[in-house]
């Protein structure tokens, strides 16, 4: 577990979209919460994770853990989710799967 000071948000820019981790006011729960928020500039969230914790910190990379909360027909549903978060530019991680056919030359013989 990566220690993170989530009393400060942390504002990332992707693609016209923001990322921000910090602490929110939970309108369910009618508290604050540590939450990550991917929104549009215009404030509009997209996703939102509550009860995040910071899995891990690398080089250009984080992996944020936390509760993602959905209404439905029968209420609202919460899940487990795991986000990858990659700095703007940097070139994703090749599955196992394209690295083997890249290494065995497109799998053709």
């Amino acid at each position: 577990m990566v220690e993170f000071n989530l009393n400060q948000s942390v504002q990332c820019q992707l693609l016209g979209e923001e990322l921000r981790v910090g602490v929110f006011e939970d309108g369910d729960r009618r508290q604050p919460t540590k939450g990550a928020r991917l929104q549009r500039d215009s404030g509009d969230v997209i996703m939102e994770l509550v009860d995040v914790q910071v899995d891990a910190i690398r080089a250009s990379r984080m992996v944020i853990k936390g509760i993602e909360r959905r209404q439905t027909e029968r209420g609202v549903v919460e899940f487990a989710q795991a986000w990858l978060c990659v700095q703007a530019g940097t070139p994703l991680l090749e599955t196992s799967r394209e690295n083997f056919f890249k290494q065995s030359g497109g799998g053709r013989q």
